[in-house]
């Protein structure tokens, strides 16, 4: 999404929508910590973030650094670092893990306020993206952005489902559901949700990372997720990507797992992992393009407006944004940054080339006293 500002005497400014709402990371975990082996509980570097993680469960802990039991070829796995590596995609610090299957581990952290109001605004997409590399057994690993933390607790049945009977939540996972009880995948990345209950509803994907023999591992994915938030009412939509270097942005159709359901998304507040195998995840990223979350994947243009002009005397618009070729934007507008049900036109198709130019005209639109804010979007197939 792009926007721009004018008043009836000419362009006032080229703004965004907010500090949080252009191409930009708001989200960032590393796991960049100091120690090998060492319990993730209670850390609280990254972006995006408030206080520390807490970790709950029992036996093998959820640590930083702890993947050097990661056998095969390290290229494909784990770096010197003890972290995950992906061709072309920033990586740093070490990665979290847990050595072995005994036991479960859960850890949750809180997002700032800014970052929450970022992430959760209807009538808008976001993305995350995640280094994962799943075991070669018990494929249980499960990362979600919703209302309320996983279950990690001994002698409890309902491991792995939701910590509240009535919770939200979107996600991936290695997992699969068996009638309420999480069980081992294939160790393809699942789109994972819990809708109003405490069991999830799974999407198995249709791609497994590549498997070498002998490995304990499989090979490092860069998973990415798209959700596109919609109007209350509206099932909201995610999209699960097994992401190939050097392809750029994926298309929705080229998913490897989807789900809808309609969610009030301005309630989640927390992103939770949990597992009781020993699934490595590294280098968690959400923000509001594909190229925030996945830098390194390829060629992308991020939707911006690049120029606009104003005509006093005829109020006309001239507007030009990024786009890309044969997709269909709307061109919104508002008087008060609030209130965007108003389009001027919701069905404009992208010129061939890398952006595109439409004239429109504003003389119902302004007058002597009115300041009106545009934006564009993309619009979903």
């Amino acid at each position: 999404m792009a926007t721009a500002k004018i008043t009836s005497h000419g362009i006032a400014a080229a703004m965004l929508l907010s500090p949080l709402a252009h191409a930009e990371l708001i989200l960032l975990e590393q796991f960049d910590y100091e120690g090998t082996n060492t319990p993730l509980n209670g850390f609280e570097g990254g972006v995006g973030f408030e206080g520390a993680w807490e970790v709950v469960g029992w036996s093998r802990p959820y640590d930083i650094g702890r993947t050097a039991y990661a056998t095969g070829d390290s290229s494909l796995i784990v770096n010197d670092r003890g972290g995950l590596d992906f061709e072309g995609h920033p990586s740093a610090g070490s990665a979290l893990g847990r050595f072995g299957t005994a036991g479960q581990q859960e850890a949750h952290r809180v997002l700032t306020d800014e970052a929450k109001a970022a992430l959760t605004a209807d009538d808008s997409t976001i993305w995350f993206s995640v280094l994962a590399s799943a075991p070669n057994g018990n494929k249980f690993g499960t990362i979600i952005f919703g209302t309320d933390p996983m279950i990690a607790m001994r002698g409890s049945s309902e491991n792995g489902n939701l910590s509240s009977a009535t919770g939200q939540a979107f996600g991936m996972g290695f997992r699969i559901d068996n009638g309420g009880l999480f069980g081992g995948g294939s160790g393809s990345p699942n789109a994972v949700a819990f809708v109003d209950s405490a069991s999830a509803t799974v999407v198995e994907g249709s791609n497994v990372p590549p498997f070498v023999d002998g490995s304990s591992h499989h090979d490092v994915a860069l998973v990415v997720g798209k959700i596109n938030w919609k109007p209350d009412g509206t099932s909201d939509e995610l999209f699960i990507f097994n992401v190939t270097e050097g392809l750029g942005e994926p298309a929705e159709g080229d998913a490897i797992a989807a789900l809808t359901a309609d969610f009030d998304q301005s309630n989640f507040t927390q992103l939770s992992l949990q597992d009781t195998g020993s699934t490595i995840f590294d280098e968690i990223r959400f923000g509001t393009t594909f190229p925030d979350v996945a830098p390194g994947a390829g060629p992308s243009t991020p939707l911006a407006i690049t120029d606009i002009g104003f005509s006093t005397a005829t109020k006309e618009l001239t507007l030009t944004w990024s786009s890309k070729p044969g997709t269909t934007y709307a061109i919104q507008y508002t008087t008060d940054m609030v209130d965007w049900a108003q389009d001027i036109d919701d069905g404009v198709l992208g010129d061939d080339g890398e952006s595109t130019t439409r004239i429109f005209d504003l003389s119902g639109l302004v007058d002597g006293s009115t300041q009106v804010f545009f934006r564009v979007e993309e619009v979903a197939p």
